[in-house]
């Protein structure tokens, strides 16, 4: 359990999901003005109207990370992605709300300047994200066949992502947890303690319950699954008093030692890019 990282901290994979599923309706967030009512978005405009938007919104964390930026690329990846969307909606599988844009581009903004999210700005997600979940709306339930991410049903206002699983090919849920909720520790986990709160499990069967986390500077157990300073902090070693996470560069055992989720070589590492490469150049 060393190399213990939670699906890579299962946010960094669904916040690339999220952006690439709500960044086809947003606007930039400078955009203060709602459009006049004959240039709103509607399902046979969105896949023209959206395409250069997009991408302006995604060229400043493109341009940081290791991809890239490739408008062309860019604006081809966000115009194919559009229109499978669209095609879902006709399909009945989808449902799509042009209303909903210019909340998204508000709360969709933020994390595209930030690019390397750290544990605190995940932990903002679920709200920030929440008008993007309204634009295209997948209808596939967990556990039901899917091919993209967008066509799975979402409900971040209720502190749950979903995903289309890469490996299974089904819409698989992730939530967090209030607390005295059943909880358990493992690989391939997919329901967590909310923040401020921690799984409080027992090492031979690795379930427990969540519990309130220590407050930071308390006094805490340490060890190499403790979990009991919450999301984004953990407990010194040495002093065992609850500390904040690592900082880049910091040693680290495991993903929660580090505010990036992101442990390499004993080494807290930047977190990865909220946009990937095919997002940011239309090359795999």
């Amino acid at each position: 359990m060393k190399k213990l990282s939670l699906r890579h901290f299962f946010m960094l994979t669904l916040v690339s999901s999220s952006f690439g599923f709500a960044a086809l309706g947003c606007e930039p967030a400078e955009t203060k003005t709602p459009p006049p009512a004959e240039d709103k978005y509607t399902l046979e405009n969105v896949c023209t109207k959206t395409p250069e938007l997009t991408c302006t919104l995604r060229e400043g964390c493109c341009t940081q990370a290791m991809s890239g930026y490739v408008e062309s690329g860019c604006l081809a990846d966000v115009t194919t992605e559009c229109e499978k969307n669209v095609a879902d909606v006709k399909a009945g599988i989808m449902t799509f709300d042009g209303d909903s844009i210019d909340a998204c581009s508000a709360g969709l903004q933020p994390f595209a300047d930030i690019c390397f999210l750290e544990i605190e700005d995940l932990k903002q997600l679920p709200a920030g994200l929440a008008p993007c979940a309204k634009v295209f709306v997948g209808q596939l339930k967990d556990g039901e066949t899917c091919e993209r991410t967008a066509q799975c049903q979402s409900s971040l206002s209720d502190r749950e992502f979903v995903q289309c699983d890469d490996a299974t090919k089904k819409c698989k849920t992730t939530k967090f947890l209030p607390i005295d909720s059943p909880c358990k520790i493992s690989q391939t986990v997919s329901e967590f303690c909310d923040d401020g709160l921690y799984c409080d499990f027992d090492l031979l069967s690795m379930k427990g319950t969540c519990k309130t986390a220590t407050p930071l500077g308390s006094a805490c157990n340490p060890g190499t699954l403790s979990l009991e300073c919450g999301l984004g902090f953990k407990c010194d070693a040495m002093t065992s008093v609850c500390v904040e996470a690592g900082d880049e560069g910091a040693a680290c055992v495991t993903a929660l030692d580090c505010k990036s989720a992101n442990c390499a070589s004993q080494l807290c590492v930047k977190a990865n890019p909220v946009f990937n490469k095919t997002e940011c150049t239309g090359m795999p």
